[in-house]
């Protein structure tokens, strides 16, 4: 059984107004989770963002890709709270205790759903949110740090290369 991956972006920038950095990381998202299987949420961003990402970028087939996650009820904005899921704090300084390898993480992802949560911004993840995670996951397993686009692909690479040989691969037709 294969359960949900969400991929979460954390707004850790300005939480009353919109930023360009907001529009471009989520459309630049969309297409990753797409690709990846996975579900996009986007959790304490300062506005509603679909039609302000969709009206306004021309990442990943002009927003199609975006709308796409939408139209497959793989979309969500969220304030306060979290999606379900276990909790998983992505980040290059794990807690020993909380440290979860590649190999658990997707052990763990075909019984449970996931939900790996991403500081949007250079400060990451709040104290308060790594606190409440489950587990901390070090994709690269070498402590080294990535902008928050270059972690969302190293991620979703990860996740295709390793879980290629356990799903079938299916073209993405849009339009």
């Amino acid at each position: 059984m294969r359960c949900m991956i969400t991929l979460c972006l954390y707004n850790t920038y300005d939480k009353k107004r919109l930023h360009d950095i907001h529009i471009r990381s989520v459309a630049r998202a969309a297409p990753v989770c797409l690709a990846c299987g996975m579900t996009l949420a986007l959790l304490d961003f300062p506005q509603a963002m679909y039609e302000t990402v969709e009206g306004s970028t021309t990442i990943g087939e002009c927003g199609t890709y975006f709308c796409h996650l939408r139209k497959e009820n793989r979309y969500y904005e969220l304030h306060d709270r979290f999606p379900l899921g276990i909790l998983v704090a992505t980040t290059c300084h794990p807690e020993e205790k909380k440290s979860i390898s590649t190999h658990s993480l997707l052990t763990l992802c075909m019984k449970k759903n996931i939900v790996l949560i991403m500081g949007l911004g250079r400060r990451g993840l709040p104290k308060d949110i790594r606190q409440k995670a489950s587990h901390h996951w070090d994709a690269t397993g070498k402590g080294i740090s990535f902008e928050t686009c270059a972690a969302m692909g190293f991620i979703g690479g990860i996740l295709l290369a390793l879980n290629a040989g356990k799903r079938k691969t299916q073209k993405f037709k849009y339009g």
